[in-house]
């Protein structure tokens, strides 16, 4: 009864695993702050992708949300239009609800006396997006129906918002950025977007017109299966309804279905990114988890060596080798089992500190991500597969090793002195740490230098010495005609700064992309959907872009006059190869409206340094007016000094500057967000692996030189110097680190053919990374080599007899 309520670790064997450890405690604190780590990072990346690939948001009843988009033959993913939403919504059967939500946000600044100034971010909902999700209020009310059809000037305040501003409990009907706060979310509720919702969740009929019309797509929904029905079943009702679409709208619907799919934190467009990205993340750790493995295994071989003696009594005296196999196991179980606790807690604080994670973008300006990730069932049933491979992976080479003596070995000493079968062994554990190591490498190699493709690639303009800052004129209540007034008293005092040599507006930047629309040539019924933005005159001096043909805008552009654009050369070859587009007539706009090119330029990155060139379109300034506007400087010196004197005329004219001023380098550093955030994770893995690796190492040849200190003394005795000696080693580990390095490379090349799809400019063998990291990878080899082996070589020859 005793043997069966007292736990193992307690029972004598117990006592007698905890007694070994203790003996060889610099060992175990070695093995278990290794695996604690490479632990920590499994359970939080194990996290990480449940999170967002495979639960949904959080809501009532989350099994039956799912999400609709649509697909063409030439588009596998496409948003829905704002028409087709409220026809879906009310002709289903299949569903309690439908719900749409743009896949974007949008920023507003308000002053307000004795807080300062209040930036916040809002995201427009349809009116039963939040009842749909079943969630309740932590203050007030949710948005309804109503708000929506009344276009309301109404908002629901997240709980993270709430808590930023004061947590004022009296925040119901107060007015932030001209919305009035009828409620707020709680605090679990992070929404249908990456974990943001915004600060403000406001009515969707809140939009411009322009974006009400069918062919404007920027709705992805959300929608509530009714009891009994399966998605399957939705997805026949919905190809059902939208191929009713396609023949009632054959111009904007034509062969355009809807598509029913599973409800995740992230949108459709971005799954199969994430899901890429996850199962590289995944790879990596899982490498790190690998060294971090075969680490400990070195340890426990190193320890195993001196316990082959008793392996061999226990032997003769009749007991079985599973039966040894088995002891040797417990050992690594209780080791590993003590590391996964302390990587789980480990992974646990790591997540509730970051579960709300604020970043300070440029141009942007603050943001919160709320992206309560979770430790649940299905992550804790993975975290207990990668212990189980850990203890496998820790315990069973040195089982093996020290089950199976020989006892000539055993009466011959060779365990002790000489012999080569015990390190062959250690050996193979070496190589594998090396090879891993070489691997995580080689991939950080790859994510930097994509980065640095990035960095380097051609925008289409000169990126030198560019400063820029948002002004939103319609805040301050000015008419087109005041606001045109103040544009031009805006670039005559920014010009009248000293060292800036050009000044110029425009609607959007280059690398943010453009506001698209259908154009198409007079000459022809094809239609095509091109990016634009609205430039002054001065846009294309002050950015460096090259005319290829005719002119840009100019005094002759103004309203009343006929329609002028200037086109990009991808443009100008799609409409009209082979021929001359200056004088040509565009049709643009929904309706369309007639519009001569007057000019064609050079091609540029529009929406973003990773996207090739694409057919693009600009429109005057004079002649469509925008109370949001980016006024752009080009400098004669490093930007940065300009910041604060463009931000004090700005704050001299009365015009709100929501964010400070910004660089060229800040809003590039803006658009390669998600490469940083890869290179950063990918080389911080990196380095954990080269540190793991590094102390298996050096505990490796440490251990290996201590055992050999009797040879060495002998060699030392016959005339050997400790140059030779040392050479011997040096050989010895470049032999090991060499075999392990050709695999990694190897396993390297293989990477990158999987990965190039992913990065940009990589080649399918990138010589430059796999020789970085290959040399990089024997050097810190023989450095620890080096490091770990000198103080043993230099012991006296006799103490090394007597004491071997």
């Amino acid at each position: 009864m005793n043997s069966i309520m007292i736990p193992a670790i307690l029972r004598p064997r117990g006592f007698r695993i905890l007694r070994i450890f203790s003996r060889h405690w610099k060992l175990t604190a070695v093995a278990v702050f290794s695996l604690s780590i490479a632990m920590a990072l499994g359970v939080v990346s194990l996290s990480v992708s449940n999170t967002f690939l495979f639960l949904p948001p959080a809501a009532a009843w989350p099994e039956r949300l799912v999400t609709l988009y649509t697909r063409t033959d030439t588009s596998a993913i496409e948003q829905v239009s704002y028409p087709d939403y409220q026809y879906y919504r009310e002709n289903n059967h299949v569903f309690t609800d439908i719900a749409a939500a743009p896949n974007s946000i949008s920023m507003y600044a308000e002053q307000s006396s004795g807080k300062g100034e209040i930036k916040v971010f809002s995201r427009p909902v349809s009116g039963n997006y939040l009842s749909l999700m079943g969630i309740r209020p932590f203050l007030g009310r949710l948005l309804s129906p109503d708000d929506e059809a009344n276009s309301a000037a109404v908002a629901v305040m997240t709980w993270s918002c709430w808590q930023r501003l004061g947590a004022d409990r009296k925040i119901v009907g107060k007015v932030v950025a001209s919305y009035t706060i009828v409620g707020v979310t709680p605090k679990e509720f992070t929404g249908s977007l990456y974990g943001i919702n915004g600060d403000l969740l406001t009515p969707l009929s809140r939009l411009d017109a322009r974006r009400a019309q069918r062919g404007e797509r920027h709705l992805f929904l959300t929608a509530r299966l009714r009891p009994g029905v399966t998605r399957q079943q939705a997805q026949a009702e919905m190809s059902a309804l939208s191929g009713r679409l396609a023949a009632a709208w054959p111009t904007e619907n034509r062969r355009r279905s809807a598509v029913v799919v599973r409800a995740s934190l992230l949108p459709p467009d971005a799954l199969a990114t994430a899901e890429m990205l996850s199962a590289v993340l995944t790879a990596v750790v899982l490498f790190v988890l690998l060294i971090a493995c075969a680490n400990v295994a070195n340890l426990l071989l190193a320890v195993a060596v001196g316990r082959r003696q008793e392996a061999a009594v226990k032997l003769a005296l009749g007991a079985r080798r599973g039966r040894l196999i088995l002891e040797f196991l417990q050992e690594s179980t209780v080791l590993c089992l003590a590391s996964a606790a302390l990587g789980y807690a480990l992974a646990a604080a790591l997540i509730l500190r970051f579960s709300v994670l604020t970043f300070a973008f440029p141009t942007y300006g603050t943001f919160s991500f709320a992206l309560n990730l979770r430790l649940d069932a299905t992550v804790a049933a993975l975290a207990a597969v990668l212990v189980l491979i850990a203890i496998l992976a820790t315990g069973l080479p040195p089982a093996l090793y020290a089950s199976s003596p020989s006892v000539a070995q055993v009466l011959s000493g060779e365990a002790v002195v000489g012999g080569t079968r015990k390190s062959a062994r250690r050996n193979a554990l070496v190589v594998v740490q090396v090879a891993l190591c070489t691997v995580v490498l080689v991939g950080m190699g790859l994510c930097q230098q994509s980065l640095y493709n990035l960095r380097h690639v051609d925008p289409g303009f000169t990126a030198r010495n560019l400063v820029a800052a948002q002004v939103f004129n319609s805040s301050t209540g000015n008419t087109p005609a005041r606001g045109k007034a103040l544009y031009e008293t805006l670039r005559s005092q920014v010009s009248a700064l000293p060292g800036v040599e050009s000044v110029s507006f425009a609607s959007d930047l280059p690398l943010f992309g453009g506001t698209s629309e259908p154009a198409q040539s007079s000459d022809s019924t094809r239609k095509s959907d091109v990016s634009h933005a609205v430039v002054d005159q001065s846009y294309f001096q002050t950015f460096g872009i090259s005319i290829l043909a005719g002119r840009v805008f100019n005094s002759l552009d103004i309203e009343g006059s006929p329609e002028t654009v200037v086109i990009n050369n991808s443009l100008a070859k799609q409409f009209w190869p082979g021929q001359d587009a200056v004088g040509k007539t565009l049709l643009t706009g929904n309706p369309a409206r007639p519009a001569t090119v007057v000019g064609v330029v050079r091609d540029g990155r529009y929406e973003g340094l990773d996207t090739p060139p694409s057919p693009f379109l600009y429109y005057a300034l004079s002649r469509h007016y925008q109370d949001r506007i980016n006024i752009i400087a080009r400098t004669k010196g490093r930007p940065q000094l300009w910041v604060e004197p463009l931000s004090k005329v700005l704050r001299g004219l009365d015009l709100p500057v929501p964010w400070p001023p910004f660089t060229f380098d800040g809003w590039m550093n803006l658009t390669l967000l998600a490469e940083r955030l890869t290179a950063g994770c990918a080389a911080a893995l990196g380095a954990l692996g080269l540190l793991l690796a590094v102390i298996g190492l050096f505990a490796a040849v440490s251990w290996s030189v201590s055992e050999r200190k009797k040879e060495m003394g002998i060699r030392a005795a016959l005339g050997a110097r400790p140059s030779h000696l040392l050479r011997m080693v040096l050989w010895q580990t470049l032999r090991v680190a060499g075999t392990g390095v050709a695999i990694g490379l190897l396993l390297g090349v293989g990477a990158t053919l999987l990965l190039r799809s992913q990065l940009y400019g990589i080649g399918a063998l990138e010589w430059t990374v796999l020789l970085g990291a290959g040399a990089g990878m024997l050097a810190v080899s023989l450095l620890v080599a080096y490091l770990s082996a000198r103080p043993g070589i230099r012991v006296h020859p006799m103490e090394a007899v007597r004491h071997a």
